[in-house]
């Protein structure tokens, strides 16, 4: 009698290094028993919840870089607003893994690699490298991995 081998993914085998990028999966917010509008509210000092409902569905927002114009959803557009207004010192204040989550959705969860986002939150890269791509995922901030590499 034979035992089917479990199927691994290129992805899985692969290992993040310091250039790896790194970006939060809404998805797995999704999948989760934790709803993301709820746990920033807990956490942050936004103030009434009320001032965020702007009865708009999606914002468009055209990346400087590229011009190219994409829709967010108004919450993660009024997050990423709050998180790029708040002082500098705010992140390096904060737990690693809050200062990496807060800098993507200030940063509108454009993926930065370990070392970009070790000199924004004043934190060793090694450190910040092995603390988000441990096996444990936080706050839904995973690696980025290139399928056909």
């Amino acid at each position: 009698m034979s035992r089917p081998r479990p199927k691994i993914s290129a992805a899985q085998l692969k290992r993040p290094t310091l250039d790896t990028k790194f970006h939060i999966d809404f998805g797995w917010w999704e999948q989760s028993d934790l709803d993301l509008k709820t746990y920033l509210f807990s956490r942050l000092e936004i103030g009434d919840e009320s001032a965020l409902e702007q009865g708009v569905e999606y914002v468009d927002l055209v990346d400087p870089e590229t011009g190219e114009v994409r829709q967010v959803d108004s919450f993660q557009y009024a997050m990423q607003t709050y998180f790029s207004q708040l002082p500098d010192d705010f992140v390096r204040h904060s737990s690693l893994v809050d200062a990496v989550f807060y800098l993507l959705l200030a940063n509108a969860n454009k993926p930065m690699s370990a070392m970009e986002i070790s000199s924004r939150v004043d934190r060793d890269p090694e450190i910040v490298l092995k603390t988000i791509s441990g096996p444990r995922i936080y706050q839904g901030i995973r690696p980025i991995f290139d399928e056909g590499g």
